[in-house]
């Protein structure tokens, strides 16, 4: 082995432009709570993840082929591909499962992971977080994440508590109506929200789910746009 289990989850973070706390939180959606000190004792090589954390952080950190990449061995699918060469082999792979003649039974069929845009700056679930134009990176959605998604963002605060926390990523369907009592995603006088939408008789309100935080009542000279509904 050229390479230590820990030096390499460190390489992997920093090329996906993640922090300690970032590699955390997204194993919290396999169920694996766990904190940024021990994602650091890891990458230190001071202690080494269990096997249900290895394959999670390998699926966070997009891991393909774990020989090639932590062994640096010549026995992977890709060992001897360049970035270019796999994502060919990608393209190929996908058009070999349209076609019968290649594909094993349909039970056995392994689907390819299913990629969206997690938006660099964070959705405010405070006090609103004004957006322009984010860089993105793609990231695999969880097994949980229903098809109909369209993109992904991160909460930022405590208003949406407890039924959406501070660092979570959060998963939208676009779309620019919803009914009352839905929570989506609004852009509001040049801010962005993740609220509930509650209609009061003939005004519409953004709300928080944690009682400490006012309701925002919507007028329309403010400008106000539905960007998509939460779904998970």
């Amino acid at each position: 082995m050229k390479n230590s289990v820990g030096a390499t989850l460190a390489e992997l973070r920093k090329e996906k432009k993640l922090k300690q706390k970032d590699v955390a939180d997204r194993l919290a959606n396999y169920g694996i709570n766990i904190s940024n000190k021990a994602v650091h004792s890891w990458e230190k090589g001071l202690t080494q993840p269990n096997a249900d954390q290895f394959l999670a952080l390998c699926d966070v950190l997009d891991v393909e082929d774990v020989l090639w990449q932590f062994g640096k061995t010549h026995k992977g699918l890709y060992a001897r591909l360049n970035s270019d060469g796999r994502q060919k082999a990608r393209e190929y792979i996908n058009l070999l499962f349209e076609n019968e003649r290649f594909r094993d039974e349909p039970a056995e069929i392994i689907e390819l992971p299913r990629l969206y845009r997690l938006y660099d700056i964070p959705v405010s679930a405070g006090s609103g977080n004004f957006i322009e134009e984010s860089g993105y990176e793609e990231i695999r959605a969880p097994s949980y994440v229903p098809e109909s998604v369209d993109f992904a963002l991160r909460v930022t605060g405590d208003s949406m508590e407890p039924l959406l926390q501070d660092g979570q990523v959060i998963w939208i369907k676009t779309q620019n109506i919803l009914n009352n009592g839905e929570i989506g995603i609004f852009t509001y006088d040049s801010e962005v929200y993740c609220k509930e939408l509650v209609q009061v008789g003939e005004s519409a309100l953004l709300r928080s789910l944690n009682a400490k935080y006012k309701d925002i009542e919507i007028h329309e000279d403010f400008g106000f746009k539905v960007i998509g509904k939460v779904v998970s």
